[in-house]
């Protein structure tokens, strides 16, 4: 009987069964080899329940871990939604004893793989501080040197506090499995299945697969008569776009569903988050500021925190204030982060300069400057940057993302009077073009307000908000270049009480 075939992997986990507190029965496993080095901090150990079942998985974005879908059902198949029992995941820490580094969250979305023992994990919050590893985008090739890393027992430890690391060859077969061929005494044991197969790429190691079924020769537990060792991981270069299509952040996504929403200021001074529902449409709002908001200008769009959540960014008196997206739109006490002159106002761009960093524009004195971000647990703001020399005082900016599709993000800017609606695009140097005229009659007393709504049907193009005269709200769908939208045609996704409300973004 191989290793390597369904019906083997259903006779390890009969044969395993589960063995005692914290351990659990196939296919979960661990990895039997030397202790890893901070270079695979992106490692996290899961577990499910409070000792029901522990594996091992794999941080692909701040929010996001990837395991084997068999950790969460013996069939291989979770149901997607909310994890039925608790799970917890730990995150950056190779040592579980030392609580200094990394993050511990509880799982809170669980999305499998379609037809692959694969599911991706969402944090409750995104974890600040621990790159998320590369993604490989070529298949194993016969024989090619990986590393597989993982927590969990070895041949003389039932709960390892430390991850562990171990030396396999590699060789595909064209299909979801990568066989693995232990070097020396490596072992993939009980404890880790969901763990990372790693390739070094230059100076860089990258994911080709997540471990999955092992005979666990030697592995503590295992009965002795058992001497295999051969392993299999699940492929994953193959379906790199399924993993960056959901794990990736979406521009002006506030609550965690990676559809673009709207913030809102109202006259009495109170914030709102207006969820989109990826049509163009909002859904119900939630107050997430209670006071105090009045005469502020407040933007949202980009990571301020390293967490992977777009977080606030308001001027209040001069204040200029970074407030931490809890992870599902409500907000945390302000950080400061500088100053501005009185009558400023801010927008967050996204990233001017393709360096990962949130950038964020403000006029004033008539002029437009571009400060650079650094985000972190502690964001900060570099000095500005002129970057336009006049006329902005009589402008209002918002920021659609990436307009003409470039890979650059854009703006837009409406003269207040005539209600001229100009695109600006991004450069290379993190500047902007040239303005170029993209639609008109969008005047105060017409388009009271206006808010780049990054792509908020989904559809792959930037598309715009705006409140009416009549008090309604409008959505602008995105045309297939730079020269739309123009006042229409748009749809009424607000059909009242916009009238008061004061900005939007």
């Amino acid at each position: 009987m191989s290793p390597f075939t369904r019906r083997a992997r259903v006779s390890a986990a009969l044969a395993f069964g589960a063995v005692g507190l914290s351990l659990l029965g196939s296919p979960s496993q661990a990895l039997q080899g030397p202790a890893a080095s901070a270079s695979q901090s992106f490692t996290a150990r899961i577990l499910i329940g409070d000792s029901d079942r522990a594996c091992t998985g794999t941080l692909v974005s701040q929010r996001w871990v990837l395991t084997a879908a068999s950790c969460f059902a013996a069939d291989g198949r979770p149901a997607p939604g909310k994890p039925p029992v608790a799970t917890t995941v730990t995150v950056g820490r190779t040592d579980l004893t030392q609580t200094t580094t990394g993050a511990v969250r509880t799982a809170v979305e669980l999305v499998p793989h379609p037809d692959r023992d694969l599911v991706l994990v969402k944090l409750s919050t995104g974890v600040a501080g621990v790159k998320p590893v590369a993604l490989a985008t070529t298949p194993v090739t016969a024989g090619q040197a990986v590393t597989a890393a993982g927590f969990g027992r070895t041949k003389t430890t039932w709960v390892p506090s430390t991850l562990h690391t171990g030396a396999f060859t590699a060789s595909g077969d064209g299909t979801a499995n990568i066989a693995l061929t232990p070097v020396d005494d490596a072992v993939i044991c009980q404890g880790d299945a969901g763990g990372p197969v790693l390739r070094t790429n230059g100076q860089i190691q990258e994911l080709v697969g997540v471990a999955a079924r092992s005979w666990q020769g030697g592995c503590l537990g295992t009965p002795a008569t058992e001497t295999r060792t051969g392993a299999v991981a699940t492929r994953t270069d193959d379906v790199r776009t399924w993993i960056t299509g959901i794990a990736t952040p979406v521009q002006g996504d506030m609550n965690g569903d990676n559809k673009p929403d709207l913030v809102a200021v109202d006259d009495a001074g109170k914030l709102f988050l207006y969820p989109g529902t990826g049509t163009g449409a909002l859904g119900t709002r939630v107050q997430i500021g209670t006071g105090g908001w009045s005469g502020a200008s407040v933007t949202h769009r980009g990571d301020w925190t390293g967490d992977g959540m777009e977080d606030v960014v308001a001027l209040i008196s001069g204040e200029l204030r970074v407030y931490a997206n809890r992870g599902d739109g409500t907000l945390a006490a302000p950080v400061k982060i500088g100053t501005l002159p009185t009558g400023a106002r801010i927008v967050g761009i996204g990233d001017t300069t393709l360096d990962g960093q949130p950038d964020l524009l403000a006029t004033y004195d008539d002029k437009l400057y571009r400060y650079a971000g650094t985000s972190g647990p502690v964001p900060s703001l570099g000095a500005p940057l002129l970057i336009g020399t006049g006329g902005w005082n009589v402008m209002t900016l918002t920021a659609p993302g990436d307009a003409n599709k470039d890979g650059r993000v854009d703006l837009l800017a409406r003269d207040t009077r005539d209600g001229i609606l100009y695109s600006y695009l991004g450069q290379p140097n993190g500047t902007f073009s040239d303005r170029t005229e993209f639609g008109r009659a969008y005047t105060v007393t017409n388009r009271p307000l206006l808010a780049g709504a990054a792509d908020a049907d989904r559809n792959g193009v930037a598309d715009m908000w705006a409140t009416a005269g009549d008090g309604t709200l409008k959505f602008y769908k995105g045309g297939s270049d730079i020269h739309g939208p123009i006042d229409g045609p748009s749809i009424e996704v607000g059909s009242g009480g916009w009238g008061a409300i004061r900005s939007i973004s």
